[in-house]
């Protein structure tokens, strides 16, 4: 009987095996990969069994290097000289190729400058391989020790740098510093891929610096042309750092500031060539009501009223508007020329996204209610009149 030998095998490390060089990208690795996978398949050569052990092979060399953090051990092996290698199967009449690699640079060999592996890169920091080691808490905890602490972003053009410090302001409470850092990587970054990442929006929101920030959109805005997708996502961000503003400076505070800001919202929107949504006009009515200023309190009404209604459920809004700024008669004809369907539109359920009898009802318990109190400060008026009119006769 004829006794089978054992094919004979060469010792390759896992590199060799998948036919890459340590230096592969990952994208190269895995088309290594793949291809020696095809090329080996026991459907493709001519030799099933020693096909079949190669693909092994082949699996569990990849297995080793598809995962970051253990190629990593494994490139450390490999430099010094400790690596696991792997018996490739060769041909009967198939030379050895070679492909075993020194896993030890020779003594009198110079070391490329580039070739660096006390370090590991991290948000785009050098770290040390042993901090990189350590986890992402002790990453963060060296690089704000070695590269952030005692630093000036004033000082930094590398965007990197801005990124990483921004968010170590923001998360310490720095407003000052944490704005100026974004600011600067807008600045110096024009795409507008980071200019949505960075979300000025929140940071101007979280500290208050409404202005500040329409102001550098406003600047960055410029960058593109009227109409484009850029320009609208700003025009978005602007109509919202505006509500902000108006929710927080217009809707609150003593009634001389919440003029003031209704003004400078307005004069904003002017500016900016946005048209004032009914919510910004209604805040400023109530403002310059609160604050005495009657005559202006009007002029706004009168404005948005003189505007053509194209959708529904305005009409409701308008009603409402009325009703706030003490038009009560005004509000009152309009909400029975509602109820009448002189407006068919505004009694379109799915037009106005609700039910037409409830905003009906709703607007006229608002009317009611204004005219309580109404009445209420005309009787108390009176009290204060006959009161005043009995001290100057006794």
């Amino acid at each position: 009987m004829a006794t089978v030998s054992e094919p004979r095998t060469e010792e390759r490390d896992f590199y060799a095996v998948l036919g890459a060089e340590p230096s592969a990208s990952g994208d190269e690795l895995r088309a290594s990969f793949r291809e020696a996978v095809l090329r080996h398949h026991p459907d493709r050569a001519t030799a099933s069994a020693l096909a079949t052990r190669r693909t092994a092979i082949l699996n569990r060399a990849w297995r080793e290097l598809r995962d970051p953090l253990r190629r990593l051990h494994y490139d450390r092996a490999l430099e010094r000289g400790h690596a696991e290698t792997l018996d490739w199967p060769l041909e009967p009449d198939e030379a050895p190729s070679g492909r075993t690699r020194a896993r030890r640079r020779p003594r009198d060999e110079a070391a490329s400058r580039w070739h660096q592996p006390q370090w590991r890169n991290v948000a785009g920091f050098r770290v040390p391989v042993d901090v990189f080691m350590a986890g992402p808490t002790v990453q963060n905890a060296w690089i704000v020790a070695n590269q952030i602490a005692g630093e000036d972003w004033r000082e930094h053009r590398e965007l990197y740098w801005l990124r990483y410090a921004a968010a170590y302001y923001r998360d310490r409470g720095r407003t000052d510093d944490w704005i100026g850092a974004t600011e600067r990587l807008v600045e110096l970054d024009g795409s507008f891929d980071t200019l949505v990442r960075v979300d000025l929006r929140a940071a101007y929101v979280s500290t208050g610096m409404y202005l500040r920030g329409i102001g550098l959109l406003r600047q960055v805005a410029e960058r593109w042309p009227d109409g484009s997708t850029q320009r609208r996502w700003i025009d978005r961000e602007l109509r919202g750092l505006l509500g902000e503003f108006r929710d927080a400076r217009v809707r609150h505070g003593s009634a001389a500031d919440r003029a003031e800001a209704a003004e400078l919202l307005l004069n904003y929107l002017e500016a900016l060539g946005l048209p004032p949504s009914f919510q910004d006009v209604r805040a400023a009515v109530v403002a310059m009501r609160r604050a005495g200023h009657l005559g202006r309190a009007a002029e706004l009404v009168e404005r948005i009223a003189d505007e053509p209604i194209t959708e529904p459920a305005r009409w409701f809004s308008l009603v409402q508007l009325l009703t706030e700024a003490g038009q009560l008669d005004r509000a009152s004809s309009l909400l029975a020329a509602l109820a009448r369907g002189d407006h068919p539109e505004a009694l379109d359920r799915r037009r106005i996204g609700g039910d037409p009898v409830r905003r009906i009802g709703a607007a006229r318990r608002r009317l009611t209610r204004a005219r309580e109190r109404a009445d209420a400060r005309a009787r108390a008026a009176e009290r204060t009149g006959a009161r005043h009119s009995a001290v100057g006769r006794s």
